[in-house]
């Protein structure tokens, strides 16, 4: 099974087209201020409420984008970079690897079924570790793949140890 764990300069790349999300989403949110100024009609309150639910999902992706580092597995460790300091957790410390879907969160924007997904690994001291993953746009659980690759090798990991003890 393969792992497709986005890279440091991946995910330097996310960071530049989230930026670029924003300056379109806060357009969108200006003049929809201003059409709602101007006059209030019930197509530009309900087109209000859906560029709001937008902003929100948006803000909760920004946040968790915020919060993923570049981390890869090497042999029973996982290697996790953040902020120029790099730690090395063993599989088997992780308790659970789950998955989320980032709507708004691409790593380039020529194509559609490039889309990511946000895996969080929960220790078992409860700590909680992000990163980012390819996905494809309708693969459910999001980064299917990749999600069913982290499970193995911490499964294998724990079997090892327990066989070596």
């Amino acid at each position: 099974m393969e792992l497709r764990l986005l890279t440091l300069s991946e995910i330097h790349k996310v960071h530049f087209y989230r930026l670029i999300t924003l300056v379109c989403l806060s357009a969108m949110a200006l003049m929809m201020l201003f059409a709602l100024l101007e006059k209030a009609t019930t197509e530009t309150q309900v087109f209000s409420l859906v560029v709001l639910a937008l902003l929100w999902r948006f803000g909760w992706e920004w946040l968790k984008v915020s919060r993923c580092s570049p981390m890869f597995v090497h042999g029973d460790e996982l290697v996790v970079t953040h902020k120029g300091e790099t730690r090395r957790i063993a599989l088997t410390q992780v308790r659970e690897v789950t998955s989320k879907h980032a709507i708004f969160m691409t790593r380039r924007y020529r194509s559609w079924s490039e889309h990511l997904a946000f895996m969080q690994l929960t220790l078992h001291s409860g700590e909680r570790l992000f990163t980012l993953a390819e996905s494809g746009v309708l693969e459910f659980p999001a980064g299917k793949v990749t999600l069913q690759a982290l499970r193995a090798v911490v499964v294998a990991a724990k079997t090892n140890a327990i066989t070596k003890a």
